[in-house]
């Protein structure tokens, strides 16, 4: 269902955090409709993917030096 999140664990096998990254692209490919791909290394997050096509920005928004009344309003 959409919105409820649903957790897969794949072991890619990988050397270093580049490799990783271009192994998840792959995994993002085989699995259509997806909303995120979290990358971890242990507890460090090494990427995030989200599908473009689901309506999600590829890149994280950024974040604002300033609080502006939208930062108050969240």
């Amino acid at each position: 269902m959409p919105g409820v999140p649903a957790r897969e664990i794949e072991v890619l096998d990988a050397s270093d955090d580049r490799s990783a990254i271009t192994a998840i692209k792959a995994v993002a490919h085989r699995w259509i409709g997806f909303d995120t791909i979290e990358l971890y290394h242990g507890e460090r997050v090494v990427k995030v993917l989200s599908n473009p096509s689901m309506g999600f920005p590829t890149a994280p928004l950024p974040l604002s030096d300033e609080l502006s009344l939208w930062d108050e309003a969240a």
